[in-house]
């Protein structure tokens, strides 16, 4: 079990906490190491990928009583809350939107047009070979000789084959709907991930963490692992997600506290 993301239960629920507190909840949280600008400029993505970069300090958390943990769980949600529901939190939001928007695909023209944007790149580069191969020496010239009409050749071939011009448009024509396909796949993915309200998504991560906490096994053993680290005695609970094994190690009180919270919150949003 790692012991670098313990004890702090804001992980666990993937809401970051900032800007909107009181002197007196400043206070409580940078007792224990919070630094409320990081969290107030990680707050969108924390939101949307679901996980907080920033965590209090450890050992502060651990030498703190359950009933103290409980309350800094509150108060870090508390301030959660009061900023995402700031003008600051919304604004933010929308410009990291705007920024992850995808690109359309530009167009490219039509079939019939690419396909003669080709043949005149094709007969534009046989041009540029003739004329390097004029700078050469005579003896190169003479070597040179018998692949440029080839590729004069060639290019002029395909330039009067019908089934070649007419197999290049097609391929022209599929790129072009794979382009769109992909563009709208992308649109998809994006919108489900930046959805116009950002409440979609505090509600989501709420009911993640509800859904994921609601069976800590408070009372399960942990035995040595060996190299000072420690893991479950079941495999069963040594299985479980790194934020299952967070509010373990945040303990029930924590836990709870956040629960009621996430609960209390989730009745005063839109259900989606």
């Amino acid at each position: 079990m790692k012991t670098n993301r313990t004890l702090i239960l804001m992980s666990a629920l993937t809401i970051v906490a900032a800007g909107a507190a009181t002197l007196l909840a400043q206070s409580t949280l940078s007792r224990f190491g919070v630094n409320v600008k990081d969290w107030q400029q990680e707050s969108v993505s924390t939101v949307v990928n679901g996980y907080s970069p920033s965590y209090p300090d450890r050992k502060q958390f651990r030498a703190a009583s359950p009933a103290i943990r409980a309350a800094f769980v509150k108060e870090a949600m508390s301030w959660a809350k009061a900023y995402t529901e700031s003008a600051a939190f919304l604004e933010q939001y929308r410009k990291e939107r705007e920024r992850a928007k995808p690109t359309p695909p530009q167009s490219k023209g039509t079939p019939d047009e690419q396909y003669a944007k080709q043949m005149a790149e094709q007969r534009k580069s046989v041009e540029e070979m003739k004329q390097n191969v004029a700078k050469m020496a005579p003896d190169m010239q003479k070597k040179m000789a018998d692949t440029v009409k080839q590729m004069e050749a060639m290019v002029e071939h395909n330039a009067k084959d019908p089934q070649m011009a007419a197999m290049m448009k097609q391929a022209f024509a599929q790129q072009s709907v794979a382009d769109q396909q992909d563009y709208q796949r992308r649109m998809s993915d994006y919108e489900k991930r930046y959805p116009a309200d950002p409440k979609a998504l505090i509600t989501k991560r709420l009911r993640d963490f509800l859904d994921m906490s609601k069976d800590i096994a408070f009372d399960a053993k942990l035995v040595a692992a060996g190299g000072g680290a420690m893991k479950f005695a079941d495999p069963q609970y040594e299985s479980k997600s790194d934020q299952w094994k967070l509010c373990y190690r945040a303990g029930k009180d924590a836990v709870q506290a956040g629960r009621a919270f996430a609960t209390d919150w989730l009745r005063q949003l839109p259900a989606k």
